[in-house]
């Protein structure tokens, strides 16, 4: 900047190169077109939501709401309050990080959503079509042509699309994909919502065939999920009946059982809270600390195999005893 006596900036006059001035406010309109556009699909879909929003879907609406009052702040500067120029580029940084951090929240999940990955593979789409078969369609004269238009991928982003326009207004996604169904289930229960009330946009009957298909062809993946849950949950029980079946482990004088312990407790148990939080239990015996122990793993989820437990309950009670 340079001293403009009598200019309309107090700040003086940019020495910037008018080319780059030029780029510079034409690749704002644009994100500010592009803003506004984005705005207007995404705030009223925030009303229609009938579940809690999850904690990225509110980080989301944070930085996109944040975005626009530095927007507002930064053309206000521009227009009508130059003498807070000097504060533009803070502004102009802030705008730039609020977009990477939505950027960054946004773009994996929307690549993710639009990558069918083996969904459209042959034998998959083979298996679709004999599931689709099987369904009793209301109101469908032509059901072989209506299959033949199901198998396809523009069918797969009319379903994708009503999944996550319609059916996610009032149920959250994880409550929909909880548990994989035949593809008669999946219809009869998309149906059914035909008749259910809504705050957000209406379902048609024309937006339930592409659904299912959807749902029909990751079903499998639904599955693998389903497997591998039950496969931890097996796992958990499994050491939970090893924990209760090795009543209270006692103190030990054994150095290396106890370094291994105090290891243990370092790296495992520090992944989900402080050590000042095993600090503010205070001093316990041996069944103290196991119960707080077994707590952990059957409340929290700590992964911990039966033989940890065992050594993190020795280290506390040696250490921490009562």
């Amino acid at each position: 900047m340079v001293p403009d006596p009598g200019g309309p900036d107090p700040n003086g006059k940019s020495t910037a190169p008018r080319f780059w001035t030029s780029v510079h406010r034409m690749t704002g309109l644009a994100f500010v077109v592009i803003y506004v556009v984005l705005m207007v699909e995404m705030v009223p879909r925030l009303w229609e939501y009938q579940v809690e929003l999850p904690a990225r879907t509110v980080m989301h609406a944070v930085m996109g709401l944040l975005i626009g009052i530095l927007l507002v702040a930064k053309i206000a500067i521009i227009r009508w309050f130059q003498h807070f120029g000097k504060s533009l580029p803070a502004i102009g940084l802030g705008v730039m990080a609020c977009t990477i951090i939505l950027a960054t929240l946004s773009i994996p999940f929307a690549v993710k959503a639009h990558d069918f990955g083996d969904t459209l593979s042959p034998d998959n789409m083979k298996r679709v079509r004999t599931a689709l078969e099987n369904v009793e369609w209301s109101n469908e004269a032509d059901v072989s042509g209506l299959i033949d238009r199901l198998v396809t991928e523009d069918s797969m982003e009319d379903g994708i699309e009503t999944l996550t326009r319609k059916c996610v207004a009032c149920h959250d996604m994880r409550t929909i994909l909880a548990k994989p169904r035949s593809a008669q289930g999946w219809y009869s229960v998309n149906h059914r919502m035909l008749t259910k009330p809504t705050l957000g946009e209406r379902l048609y009957d024309h937006e339930i065939p592409p659904v299912t298909a959807y749902l029909v062809a990751i079903t499998p993946d639904l599955q693998e999920s389903v497997k591998m849950k039950k496969t931890r949950e097996k796992k958990k029980e499994a050491e939970q009946e090893k924990l209760d079946e090795s009543g209270v482990a006692a103190v030990t004088d054994n150095q290396a059982e106890l370094a291994a312990g105090k290891e243990l407790l370092e790296s495992k148990c520090t992944d989900c809270h402080e050590m000042e939080e095993v600090d503010a239990h205070g001093n316990d015996n041996a069944e103290g600390w196991k119960k707080v122990v077994d707590e952990m793993i059957t409340e929290y989820d700590a992964e911990l195999t039966a033989d940890e437990a065992r050594l993190i309950v020795a280290h506390l009670a040696a250490t921490r005893g009562s």
